[in-house]
C-alpha cells in the first residue's frame, strides 16, 4: 500500500511538537545548577509550554482534515480557512487574556497588514475580471500581470498604509486577541480570493505553519524570563540572571515540528494542485468534446 508521506510528515511533525512539552525547554549555564532553585522547568510547568502543546494540537488536527476527504470542493475549502481563522483566534483570546499591544500604520505589523490588505484587493479584482463580473476584463488582467501588476501592488500597499496610518494615528493599543484576529481575517480573505478556490485550505494550512513556528519561535525569550521569575518566588534573595538562562530541547523539539508540519503542508498543497490541474484539463477536454458534438450535430441536422 502506498504511504502519504506528505500526511505522515505533518502528523509527524505536530505530535513532536505537543510531546516538546514534556522535555526540559530552559535551564540554567551547569555553573549555576547548585546554586539557584529551579534551575530548569518542563515545558507543561509554565503556559508557554502549554500554549506549545494546544499550537501543536490545532496544527494535527488542521493537517488531518485538510490531507482528508473533506478538503475536495471550494466551499468546503473556504469553510476550513474560516475554521482556522476561528481556532486561532480563540488561542490567542485564551492565552493572551487582557494584554494590549500598540499598533501605528508605520510598524512592520502596520506594514505587514497593509500588504495583506493590498494583495487581498489586487487578487479580489482579478478573480471578479475572471467570474465576467467586471467589464475590460483583458485590459484589466494585463495590467494586473507582470511588472505592472508588481507596481500596482506596490502602490496599493503604500496608499493602504497611509489610509490605515490615518485611521490608528501614531499609536493605537487594541486588545492582543483582537490584533491576532484581525491579521488571520485579512490572511483568510487573501488566501480564499486567491487563483482556484478549492485549494484555500491548503494554502491557509501553510501560512498557519508560518504563524505557528514564529509564535513558538519567538516564544524562548519569555521562557528564559519566566524561569527567572520562578526562581524570585521561591528565594527573592538568590534569583538568577536572564543572560544565564538557555533554551534546551524541549523548545528545539517544538521548532522542528513545526518546521516538518510546514514541509509536510508543502507536499500536501503540491498535491493538491496536481490534482486541481488535472481536474481542469479533464473539465477542459470535456467541454471541447461536447462543443464538438454540438457542432457536429448541428452540421448533420
Amino acid at each position: 500500500m502506498k504511504r502519504d508521506w506528505a500526511r505522515l510528515i505533518a502528523v509527524i511533525g505536530a505530535l513532536i511538537v505537543v510531546q516538546s512539552v514534556l522535555w526540559e525547554c530552559v535551564r540554567m549555564k551547569p555553573t549555576n545548577n547548585y546554586f539557584i532553585e529551579p534551575w530548569s522547568y518542563r515545558g507543561f510547568e509554565s503556559v508557554h509550554g502549554v500554549v506549545v502543546a494546544v499550537i501543536g494540537i490545532a496544527l494535527l488536527a488542521t493537517v488531518l482534515v485538510v490531507a482528508g476527504n473533506f478538503n475536495t470542493t471550494s466551499q468546503n475549502s473556504i469553510i476550513l480557512v474560516g475554521a482556522m481563522v476561528v481556532v486561532g483566534w480563540l488561542i490567542a483570546l485564551v492565552f493572551t487574556g487582557g494584554e494590549d499591544v500598540t499598533v501605528d500604520g508605520s510598524s512592520i505589523v502596520g506594514f505587514l497588514l497593509s500588504a495583506g490588505i493590498a494583495m487581498t484587493i489586487q487578487h479580489s479584482v482579478r478573480r471578479m475580471v475572471e467570474s465576467g463580473r467586471m467589464s475590460g476584463g483583458e485590459r484589466l488582467l494585463k495590467l494586473l500581470s507582470g511588472a505592472t501588476g508588481s507596481l500596482i501592488l506596490v502602490i496599493t500597499i503604500f496608499v493602504v498604509s497611509f489610509v490605515l496610518g490615518l485611521i490608528l494615528g501614531d499609536e493605537t493599543t487594541i486588545p492582543a486577541h483582537l490584533a491576532v484576529l484581525i491579521v488571520l481575517l485579512v490572511m483568510g480573505v487573501l488566501m480564499s480570493v486567491m487563483k482556484t478556490a478549492s485549494m484555500s485550505a491548503n494554502r491557509m494550512l501553510l501560512a498557519m505553519a508560518v504563524v505557528a513556528g514564529s509564535a513558538i519561535g519567538f516564544s524562548g525569550a519569555a521562557m528564559r524570563s519566566t524561569l527567572t521569575r520562578f526562581q524570585l518566588e521561591t528565594d527573592p534573595f538568590i534569583p538568577g540572571e536572564y543572560r544565564d538562562t538557555q533554551v534546551t530541547w524541549g523548545y528545539f523539539l517544538a521548532n522542528i515540528g513545526v518546521a516538518l508540519v510546514f514541509i509536510g503542508a508543502v507536499m500536501l498543497w503540491a498535491r493538491r494542485r496536481d490534482i486541481v490541474s488535472a481536474q481542469q484539463r479533464a473539465a477542459k477536454q470535456r467541454e471541447a468534446a461536447e462543443e464538438s458534438a454540438r457542432e457536429l450535430a448541428a452540421a448533420v441536422g
